[in-house]
């Protein structure tokens, strides 16, 4: 399933406002860093969320491993989707969307 540039601009744009909603704006005591103080005044849940973006920030955007097996899956033709995977994966996208 290829993603579109509009899909795509929309999710990054979508997560920006996400990231606003998340990390509530404050500013730290004299003397302590900021991520320091963040740390200090968020819910666990909110300290989870700083730990998965540090970490997210090391994985690239494009899985360039599997970006080269399926191109040539597909070049020597052995790349096959069934009509119904494919429908299948778009009413598993279009549920997803009215979920968010």
């Amino acid at each position: 399933m290829k993603i579109s540039a509009a899909e795509s601009n929309r999710a990054r744009t979508d997560s920006k406002k996400t990231e606003e909603k998340i990390l509530p704006a404050v500013r730290p005591r004299a003397g302590v860093s900021l991520r320091e103080g963040l740390t200090r005044q968020l819910s666990p849940l909110e300290q989870g969320m700083l730990v998965a973006e540090s970490a997210l920030k090391n994985v690239p955007d494009v899985r360039e491993e599997l970006v080269r097996d399926l191109k040539s899956r597909i070049e020597s033709g052995e790349y096959d989707v069934s009509s119904e995977e494919i429908a299948e994966m778009m009413l598993r996208r279009l549920s997803a969307d009215k979920i968010r």
